[in-house]
């Protein structure tokens, strides 16, 4: 039981550690004096933390053992720092701290928990309940951003799920991967004005609306620069689906390998969209697949079909 117990403890010193490490490399990465000071404060309460699950272990005779892993996390936050910006790093920064709550709790409520971490853990939790409202708080200031990276995702989500049906369908009927990826490009290029078009005036009109109503939430965004992400990144979603007509594949190799390409694509973008919602991630890469591949099976059957009964090739 002790031995169980000190390996539930030392568990608790991981996260901490690693947490620490996070928040270490984001405050040195970080420009911004305010949100430095800031990321330097939570770095010095997760270290206090691990001081005490280490104190914990070693007053029961055990020795703590370090993250192996924890460089790799903070380069991981890092990373998404710099890609997605300030405010989805503080989304998921927020995320991971509901989990540690989460944890904590379970802690509390183990008979594998020596009467000293649970001590440990009542006074860690006030800590990090600080740190959800404080985070919560952060991620306010930057919402805008936050719009910005909606715009993002559902401009890339839906340039690779529209491209892979169009190419999927039109590649049972081609002849070359040549016109796959023609036909493909300029449906790529059509959408990426229609979705940037559309997002501008959606926006355009849903400001005019807020200051028609007084609704004055603090968060101001750009319709041009909205429109702007989102037609770029539609059209980097639309190559992807594209690519490997380009490079010369066609019929069903090429539609495997543009679904493997969309595959991988669509998993990094639901992933994020789950963080953004605060939704679960395994469901929510799950539906976007299904949906994505689903449309595409679809009009591989209809292409299919056109080719059988009319003999329609081109």
């Amino acid at each position: 039981m002790a031995d169980v117990t000190l390996e539930l403890e030392n568990g608790f010193y991981k996260g901490e550690k690693t947490d620490l490490a996070i928040y270490e490399a984001l405050a040195k990465a970080e420009k911004r004096r305010e949100l430095r000071s800031f990321l330097e404060k939570l770095a010095s309460t997760e270290r206090r933390h691990a001081a005490a699950w280490k104190a914990v272990v070693e007053q029961q005779g055990g020795t703590v053992s370090e993250p192996p892993l924890a460089g790799i996390g903070a380069f991981v936050f890092v990373m998404m720092r710099r890609l997605f910006g300030t405010a989805f790093a503080t989304k998921v920064l927020e995320r991971n701290e509901e989990r540690g709550l989460e944890a904590y709790y379970a802690g509390l409520e183990s008979v594998r928990m020596s009467a000293r971490g649970k001590t440990a853990i009542r006074k860690i939790i006030k800590d990090e309940k600080v740190h959800e409202v404080e985070l919560q708080n952060k991620l306010r200031q930057y919402e805008g951003d936050l719009s910005y990276i909606k715009s993002m995702i559902f401009g890339i989500n839906d340039g690779l799920v529209e491209l892979l049906a169009v190419v999927a369908g039109i590649a049972v009927v081609a002849n070359t991967g040549l016109v796959v990826a023609i036909a493909g490009f300029v449906v790529g290029i059509s959408g990426t004005l229609s979705m940037a078009a559309g997002e501008y005036l959606s926006s355009k009109s849903k400001g005019l609306v807020n200051v028609a109503v007084k609704n004055h939430s603090g968060l101001t965004t750009s319709p041009a620069r909205e429109a702007l992400y989102i037609g770029i990144f539609y059209f980097f979603g639309s190559v992807i689906s594209i690519l490997p007509f380009a490079l010369g594949m066609s019929g069903y190799k090429g539609i495997i390998a543009s679904a493997i390409l969309v595959v991988i694509a669509l998993s990094i973008v639901s992933t994020v969209v789950a963080v953004i919602s605060d939704t679960d991630i395994k469901h929510r890469v799950t539906e976007m697949l299904a949906i994505s591949l689903g449309a595409a099976v679809v009009t591989i059957l209809l292409g299919a079909t056109i080719r059988y009964y009319f003999g329609v090739s081109i």
